[in-house]
């Protein structure tokens, strides 16, 4: 047996756990609050009751939310102007609750892929496969993190920032207050009387920011999950590479091994465009939405000379972006990889081959032919030619508001 098959057979990673806690501890930290972390220790029946309770306790607070504000934009905005204005947050709500459906939908297959990662990690059969995989992680973290740091910088200065600075509402006795970060029409109670009104604008702001947590750890999984396939997709390719360097020993079953590798890949991406392929379809067209309407939110504060509102319109604007874009590039990255592997077994010597392995090569060339791809409700690929239909989807989007609006 070679060195390099010996240092595969005897590697055991026994800090399997800690890695898995590394890939997923943002995702976790920010799902768990709303009740929609999958893994779980036990499923007891408590923790099932534990588990209902808490997503449809999370549920209300979110159409709390959301349902007086779309009643109130639709039936008491004052000008069409406000109304175009406070659309991208309701649109942006909505993909926090389809993204929190899906995870408790699709929470058996997440729950699945999380578990497999941690096999994964268990498994590995080298550090260099180790190292692959911590560094792909290391990049979808930083994914997250810039997406977290990127939208908290301007949502929370939109919900808190923004009412402040906004003109006074005028009260019937004449009386101003600031309006709520989310304009309401609560239809069986009224708002306008202290303390009640306070204790409303701080729970506006709560209940914005779970919205904002499912929305990051929904983004922050997605991220970690395809690039750990992307990961996958690169081990296989690596031993490809080597497959007739380290010797002929055991080729037949080193070859095998490369087809496991090659297929634990596939179905791992399998598995995550069924669990968020309708994510990925409301992400897109969502956020098209949003950046057209938002796009129109920074013009509006510029001719209003309002330079506050132009900064944190701006923001959001390039946190919508760089989420669509992210999204987009790690879908081609995957696309990439799952290519890769093909011309990789093309250009190794294949006619050193044993004849007994040929047919497997070429079903991996074969298999390598149709990529791997991320899509959105199955209609079309996420890639970076879907982030640059979305800019000029959204482009084209603006120029209609601005005539409907002149």
């Amino acid at each position: 047996m070679s060195p390099t098959n010996a240092s595969r057979t005897l590697f055991r990673n026994f800090n399997y756990k800690s890695d898995a806690e590394y890939v997923m501890k943002v995702a976790k930290i920010l799902l768990t609050p709303v009740g929609v972390w999958p893994l779980y220790k036990t499923d007891s029946t408590f923790d099932k009751m534990k588990y209902v309770f808490q997503t449809s306790f999370i549920f209300s607070l979110m159409c709390f939310l959301l349902v007086p504000h779309i009643i109130y934009t639709f039936y008491d905005a004052e000008d069409l102007t406000r109304y175009m204005k406070v659309i991208a947050a309701q649109v942006f709500s909505l993909l926090g609750i389809v993204k929190f459906w899906t995870m408790i939908i699709n929470r058996n297959d997440i729950k699945y892929c999380l578990q497999q990662m941690e096999i994964q990690y268990r498994d590995v059969e080298s550090e260099e496969d180790r190292s692959v995989m911590v560094k792909h992680a290391k990049i979808g973290r930083q994914f997250t993190i810039m997406y977290l740091g990127l939208l908290y910088g301007g949502a929370l200065p939109y919900h808190i920032i923004m009412p402040l600075v906004a003109d006074k509402i005028i009260k019937e006795d004449n009386t101003t207050q600031l309006p709520l970060p989310y304009l309401s029409d609560y239809i069986f109670f009224v708002v306008e009387n202290s303390p009640f009104y306070e204790v409303l604008f701080v729970t506006q702001i709560i209940f914005s920011t779970l919205i904002l947590s499912t929305n990051c750890g929904v983004y922050g999984l997605i991220a970690t999950s395809v690039m750990h396939a992307c990961c996958l997709f690169e081990i296989s390719r690596r031993h490809m590479e080597t497959f007739l360097t380290s010797g002929t020993d055991d080729l037949h079953k080193r070859f095998g091994q490369i087809i496991v590798h090659h297929m634990r890949a596939l179905r791992f991406t399998e598995m995550i465009e069924k669990s968020f392929n309708f994510v990925f379809l409301s992400e897109m067209v969502g956020c098209t939405i949003i950046i057209c309407f938002l796009e129109y939110g920074v013009l509006k504060e510029w001719e209003d000379n309002q330079i506050l509102g132009t900064i944190i319109y701006f923001i959001l604007v390039i946190s919508i972006l760089v989420n669509v874009f992210t999204l987009s590039s790690i879908g081609d990255r995957l696309k990439e990889e799952s290519v890769k592997i093909g011309e990789t077994s093309y250009f190794i010597n294949w006619y050193a081959v044993p004849a007994k392995n040929v047919s497997g090569l070429v079903m991996v060339m074969i298999r390598s032919n149709r990529p791997s791809t991320l899509t959105a409700g199955k209609i079309f690929d996420i890639s970076l030619q879907g982030f640059c239909d979305v800019c000029k989807t959204s482009a084209a989007y603006l120029n209609f508001i601005r005539m409907v609006a002149a």
